[in-house]
């Protein structure tokens, strides 16, 4: 190959090659920041959904030894129903029972206020 050949060859690539090589390797560069910074993103994801996981394991543990307490439990159901049906005959007793003393205070105060 000749000089003057040369010449344009490495004065075409200077000019018109080197200029956009540039400009993809900045693009480039650029676009390879925003995926490690998107990667970063992901193992933060995958990060977070692991302990999601582990507390979702915790959770179902749990919730097995309390079923499992509940079917060994020296209660039958019926008894702990019965139970809680005198519970809430006794709450709305008691409610009835505060209901009453507080009319009656109401009553004594606007006598009194009178």
């Amino acid at each position: 190959m000749n000089k003057e050949s040369s010449e344009a060859l490495m004065d075409f690539y200077q000019k018109m090659l080197a200029p956009e090589f540039e400009s993809i390797q900045k693009k480039q560069a650029a676009h390879d920041g925003k995926f490690i910074d998107i990667l970063g993103h992901f193992d933060d994801l995958y990060k977070h959904l692991e302990k999601l996981e582990e507390e979702y394991q915790m959770i179902t543990f749990g919730m097995k030894r309390i079923e499992d307490r509940l079917q060994e439990s020296q209660f039958p159901r019926q008894d702990m129903e019965s139970k809680l049906k005198e519970l809430k005959i006794q709450f709305f007793q008691m409610q009835s029972r505060l209901e009453a003393i507080e009319r009656e205070i109401t009553s004594k105060r606007n006598s009194l206020e009178v």
